[in-house]
C-alpha cells in the first residue's frame, strides 16, 4: 500500500487546477528528481512544469497581504540555469498554500525566463528565493527574489494557465 504524503494533495491540486481550466494533459511523466518536475503533454505541445509549494504564507502579514517564500538551493538553480526551452515550453507553477483554508490558496505560472529573473540565477550564491504576495483587493499576485526587490516586481494574473495554452503571458502592467 502507497502512502499519501502531504505533497501528493499540493501536486494533485495543480493537475486538477490544469483540467478544469481546460488545459487537459494527455500524458504527464512525474521525474524521479524529488523536486516534482513534470512532463507535460496536451493539444497546444509539450510541457516541463517545475512544481514547488509552501504550505502556508510566512509570519510577516500586514496591510492584509499574504507573502510566500520560495526558496531554492544552489544546486537547484544551476539545474534551472541548465533548462534549455528549445524543445519544449518551460514554467514554474509555484502553489502557494493555505493550510487551514485550503479554497484561498494561489498558483502563480511563470516562464523560465520570469523565474531566472526572479532567482537572479546568473550570480550563484547559497540560496536564491523568489516570493509571491497578494494584496487584499488586487487582483493580481506579485511576483519578486533574490534578483528582484518588492519594488521592482513581476505582476502576473491569478491561475493563469494561457502559458500552457500558448497564449502571450498576461503580466500586467506596474
Amino acid at each position: 500500500m502507497s502512502t499519501i504524503r502531504k505533497a501528493d494533495f499540493y501536486y494533485g491540486s495543480l493537475l486538477s487546477v490544469l483540467v478544469n481550466n481546460e488545459v487537459a494533459p494527455a500524458i504527464v511523466h512525474p521525474s524521479d528528481d524529488p523536486r516534482r518536475i513534470y512532463s507535460v503533454t496536451t493539444n497546444n505541445g509539450d510541457f516541463e512544469i517545475y512544481s514547488k509549494y509552501v504550505t502556508e504564507p510566512g509570519d510577516r502579514q500586514k496591510n492584509n497581504s499574504k507573502l510566500w517564500n520560495f526558496n531554492f538551493s544552489k544546486e537547484e538553480v544551476q539545474s534551472i540555469n541548465q533548462y534549455k526551452s528549445e524543445d519544449k515550453t518551460v514554467l514554474f507553477a509555484l502553489l502557494c498554500g493555505q493550510h487551514h483554508k485550503l479554497q484561498d490558496s494561489e498558483i502563480a505560472v511563470l516562464t523560465l525566463e520570469q523565474a531566472k529573473d526572479c532567482l537572479d540565477s546568473a550570480y550563484l550564491r547559497e540560496n536564491h528565493r523568489i516570493a509571491v504576495k497578494t494584496e487584499h483587493n488586487k487582483p493580481d499576485l506579485r511576483v519578486y527574489g533574490t534578483g528582484r526587490s518588492d519594488e521592482n516586481r513581476i505582476r502576473i494574473k491569478r491561475f493563469d494557465f494561457s502559458l500552457l495554452k500558448r497564449e502571450e503571458p498576461s503580466t500586467v502592467n506596474k
